[in-house]
């Protein structure tokens, strides 16, 4: 065989590899609302008194390292929103909507007793979740396999 054949051949086999990724970047359907739950539940706890915040934020902590066990499980790794492009604009973008939407939560109780607003501000933090869980899951997939 001569370099160029061996070359044509790991091309193919790197094609190969590169549509057998794509397949393989899959999170559970599950993972968009479960990252929406818990964002709904720290969006939650801000409208809550004091030692009940920290439990709630406490359980929310639990819950994500229950979450990334089993992601660890099930795909052999777990993959955050901080890496370079399209991923890390959409995390950074959940990120101070939920914040906004926690300040919301916790103003609504204490500054303007709405005692509505925190479940507005609630529902508001899962859609954000789940949407840009979405988002992100089809960026990430377009990043790894784009950088091929």
């Amino acid at each position: 065989m001569t370099s160029r054949d061996d070359a044509r051949v790991q091309l193919e086999a790197l094609g190969a590899f590169r549509e057998k990724l794509g397949d393989e970047l899959v999170c559970p359907w599950w993972n968009a609302p479960v990252m929406g739950g818990l964002l709904a539940l720290l969006t939650f706890a801000m409208s809550l008194d004091p030692p009940f915040i920290f439990l709630l934020e406490g359980l929310c902590i639990v819950l994500m390292g229950i979450f990334y066990v089993l992601a660890r499980r099930r795909m052999g790794y777990f993959v955050n929103g901080y890496r370079r492009g399209r991923t890390r604009k959409i995390a950074i973008g959940m990120m101070l909507a939920v914040y906004a939407m926690m300040a919301l939560s916790g103003a609504g109780v204490r500054v303007w007793h709405l005692a509505w607003l925190p479940w507005l501000a609630t529902l508001g933090s899962f859609a954000i979740g789940y949407g840009a869980g979405l988002l992100w899951q089809r960026a990430w997939r377009a990043d790894m396999t784009a950088a091929l």
